[in-house]
């Protein structure tokens, strides 16, 4: 029966030749796009690129004003779901049709992981080990210096610390730390009213004055293992609360659209999205060619290109994460910022 669907799907897809993917430039990256079209040549796929914080506002005026543009948003699990509900998006299982995309068993843990309320409109195929969100400059800080998140509350690293933007484009890791029962909001509340800390809102900005050890530790910021690489002395803290969670990264989400103007081309496109083909080439594309370590949820493709920090060690008992409610934790460090007048 799957082949009949397969092929009706397919058809319909040739009929629409379109599919219109939504995300940042890492999920929908041309060799990502280029490996989809050397087998679906007669679907043109057009993509409209942008941070989930700018997709996600912009996707809920067009469908205010009737226009029903979005095929398939490739994001996190939080920003699209939190900022356009339920209603914007159609359920995944019925649209998973390819068996190697059903067969539970090619995934880790046996299942689909899918971290929205109802358990059908985010689907989660990124599984990296979390490296945490403290990072250190290897300079002034060693790297097995830090334990745990708590450590950073000694009072010899008072305005020391930097925090790269907890606002909008950080507040779901704020979030992370606010629900994780071994940090949680007194680790915030005391980080912040506590430690004196410097706030930097230009992500370049922020991992410049971490490698130069303006401040030897820095929450939140990005390009670590990049600028690691280019020689510059940052690097992740190896905390333990992180070594055993999985947390999904700014495009680790895949979400299908309700009233897709190619519907078709969409389940399409989604499909061999989560297929093996499709998430080597995600995996590889962040691995070699956008720098940001990452580990498909898919457990039958090659690991060789994951580097070890977030690749998935067999035997260990993962906390996964997914979709958070931002609100509480975002007001709490706006309070606390209020309060310091950052």
């Amino acid at each position: 029966q799957w082949q009949l669907d397969w092929e009706s799907l397919i058809a319909g897809a040739k009929s629409e030749a379109t599919v219109v993917v939504y995300g940042d430039a890492e999920g929908t990256h041309p060799d990502i796009i280029g490996a989809f079209n050397s087998e679906y040549p007669v679907v043109k796929v057009v993509t409209v690129n942008g941070k989930g914080s700018q997709l996600a506002p912009r996707i809920l005026a067009e469908r205010r004003a009737g226009n029903y543009l979005a095929d398939v948003f490739v994001d996190g699990s939080t920003i699209p779901y939190r900022t356009l509900g339920e209603e914007a998006f159609e359920p995944i299982p019925a649209a998973l049709i390819l068996p190697e995309v059903t067969d539970k068993s090619k995934w880790f843990g046996g299942k689909h992981y899918y971290p929205d309320p109802k358990n059908q409109y985010i689907f989660m195929f990124e599984g990296s080990v979390e490296t945490g969100y403290l990072r250190i400059n290897t300079k002034n800080v060693k790297k097995d210096e830090f334990k745990s998140y708590w450590d950073v509350l000694n009072s010899k690293w008072k305005g020391k610390i930097l925090l790269y933007d907890p606002g909008e484009s950080s507040l779901q890791n704020v979030a992370f730390l606010y629900y994780d029962s071994r940090v949680g909001r007194e680790f915030l509340a005391r980080l912040m009213g506590e430690m004196d800390v410097a706030i930097s809102r230009e992500r370049r900005q922020a991992t410049d004055w971490l490698a130069q050890g303006v401040y030897p530790l820095c929450f939140f910021c990005r390009d670590i293992e990049v600028a690691s690489k280019q020689g510059l002395p940052v690097d992740n803290a190896q905390v333990q609360e992180s070594a055993s969670t999985i947390a999904p990264g700014g495009n680790a989400a895949i979400h299908l659209m309700s009233k897709a103007p190619h519907p078709n081309a969409a389940k399409v496109f989604l499909n061999w999205y989560l297929s093996r083909r499709g998430q080597m080439a995600w995996q590889k594309v962040m691995n070699t060619k956008v720098g940001e370590p990452s580990d498909s949820m898919r457990i039958d493709i090659p690991k060789d290109e994951v580097p070890p920090e977030v690749r998935r060690v067999k035997g260990v008992d993962y906390q996964v994460t997914g979709y958070v409610d931002t609100k509480i934790p975002l007001d709490l460090v706006k309070e606390f910022l209020a309060k310091l007048g950052k």
